[in-house]
């Protein structure tokens, strides 16, 4: 674990390197003290009655912050195995970070050539995230994945149970329009700017920030338009003849914000200022639009009916295929069989990933039972965890033995239902457009469906 400043640089006194998995808030520091740094401590009690401190830090810190996080979303699915659990911080880590090297310790009388100077050095000399095609997404030798995420980290456990959606885990979801144009004054129609979001998903959270230059902002009025056309107005004619509107609303001081909540975050997003009285004057210098996105999980469903018969006693049994042609890596599963057999008891059912993992799902279980018809989740199955992060594309096989004599029975159907992760982040930020229209745009983004990819069975 990495520290992280509160200016959301590296804490000078933090290691780097290959083994930096992720990165959690802490103090800042020099490691000896010899040049000043910035950076707030933690705030915490000391284990004193009714003392505390105000300069608790360090990785000592940061990493019981990581376990508590770890913790809790472990009770939003207590099915994650640890190298799940691990997957789920690092897909979700936030990548907003800080990558200014600080200088190197300054020399002094006593100590000239300060060569145990912590400075990062070749080849981590840069903290920037990089694409080491690891499953998780980018990597930063100052940060490693990023900063912890609580809220990103247990909504995307949530989804890996099936009780949510994945957000996404984008590294910069922030869109700045900078039009500075004059509003009319005391004209009903006003201005509206404009600002592309080419992000497909569902609107988790809105914070919207506006800077508007005028000498009484009783005048305005001040609205937002998601590309479905719903409005919130952001400020109504309020604070009389004070000077100048810069400020931010989220829902928390604005819950009207949250009617945005559950909406296609995708298309043109409409911010509307309008002066509604005589005489003072001004502009809308610039706005920003912050958006939190959660993206629908695709899945993919596979499924073969070869009413094969099951050889008796035999090793080798019967072997069915499913080739999935769908990109990308498996976040959960769940296998559904139907087995005609008078003696279930007999049978070994074996499940073969294209990435050679072989998990027995059925082990001659059941005795004198009749039939297997069973669904087998990676949610509840412990051993089909084992299959999360490995390629979906690819041949899947079935293997079904029967290894006793006497009774018999076939492989009526079986079918894969395989949930994909959600996408490692992109490197990219946000495309970020201006325009400035006397007439509201009648641009609307439709809503993107998730696609259910279907495979063939041999």
């Amino acid at each position: 674990m990495a520290a992280l400043a509160s200016t959301a640089q590296r804490s000078h006194y933090s290691n780097y390197g290959t083994g930096i998995e992720i990165c959690a808030p802490s103090s800042n520091s020099h490691a000896y003290f010899r040049m000043q740094v910035a950076g707030r401590g933690v705030t915490t009690a000391t284990g004193e009655a009714g003392l505390l401190t105000h300069d608790f830090g360090g990785t000592s810190s940061a990493t019981p912050l990581v376990a508590g996080i770890a913790a809790l979303v472990l009770s939003a699915h207590p099915g994650l195995c640890a190298m799940e659990l691990g997957s789920v911080l690092r897909r979700t880590a936030a990548k907003d970070l800080d990558t200014t090297p600080y200088p190197r310790t300054p020399a002094a009388n006593f100590d000239p050539t300060p060569s145990w100077d912590v400075s990062p050095i070749a080849p981590f000399a840069s903290g920037d995230f990089t694409d080491i095609g690891h499953a998780d997404g980018s990597w930063s030798p100052w940060f490693g994945h990023g900063r912890i995420d609580a809220e990103q980290a247990v909504a995307l456990a949530l989804q890996l149970r099936g009780g949510g959606q994945a957000p996404a885990p984008a590294p910069d979801n922030r869109w700045t329009s900078r039009p500075g144009v004059a509003i009319p004054d005391n004209r009903p129609g006003g201005i509206v700017d404009v600002v592309q979001v080419d992000t497909l998903g569902q609107v988790s959270f809105v914070r919207v920030s506006v800077d508007i230059r005028h000498s009484y902002i009783g005048d305005l009025v001040v609205s937002l338009s998601a590309p479905s056309g719903h409005e919130v107005v952001l400020h109504d004619r309020a604070g009389g003849g004070r000077d100048d509107l810069a400020v931010t609303w989220e829902a928390l001081s604005l819950p009207a914000l949250r009617g945005f909540e559950g909406e296609e975050a995708a298309g043109p997003w409409m911010l509307s200022v309008r002066d509604e009285a005589a005489v003072d004057t001004g502009r809308l210098e610039e706005w920003s639009l912050e958006l939190g996105v959660l993206v629908p999980p695709r899945s993919v469903f596979a499924e073969d009916a070869p009413g094969a018969a099951i050889p008796d006693n035999r090793v080798a049994g019967i072997t069915r295929t499913l080739a999935v042609t769908e990109v990308g890596q498996l976040a959960a599963i769940e296998v559904a069989v139907d087995i005609t057999h008078t003696y279930i008891g007999d049978l070994r059912v074996t499940l073969h990933s294209p990435g050679g993992t072989a998990v027995v799902l059925h082990n001659r279980s059941g005795g004198g039972t009749d039939n297997l018809r069973a669904q087998f989740a990676s949610a509840d199955v412990a051993v089909l965890q084992a299959l999360a992060g490995e390629p979906c594309a690819g041949k899947w096989k079935l293997q079904v033995q029967d290894l006793a004599a006497r009774d018999v029975g076939k492989l009526n159907r079986w079918s894969l239902d395989i949930t994909l992760q959600v996408a490692a982040p992109a490197t990219a930020r946000p495309k970020k457009k201006a325009a400035s229209k006397a007439k509201a745009s009648t641009a609307r983004a439709k809503a993107a469906k998730p696609k259910r990819a279907k495979a063939k069975a041999k």
